[in-house]
């Protein structure tokens, strides 16, 4: 039998994004559809909607000093 992979917690994503941004970005400002397609190709089963998760990118970005490109994350 399989076992289904565990729903990410918020708190899980929120890392991810942190990463991500401290990783992957050398500009002053992150990509919100860049960094949201990283996130969900990471938690598949995410169940935040794109609304949801690009306000968490956004507080996370903020948070970590980032500007932040509104482009059209949630199309």
């Amino acid at each position: 039998m399989f076992a289904l992979a565990p729903r990410p917690a918020s708190s899980d994503v929120r890392l991810v994004i942190i990463r991500y941004l401290i990783v992957n970005v050398v500009r002053p400002s992150i990509s919100m559809s860049e960094v949201s397609r990283a996130v969900r190709t990471a938690f598949p089963l995410c169940e935040l909607t794109d609304w949801e998760l690009c306000d968490l990118i956004a507080r996370s970005a903020i948070d970590a000093g980032f500007a932040i490109e509104f482009d059209g994350a949630g199309s």
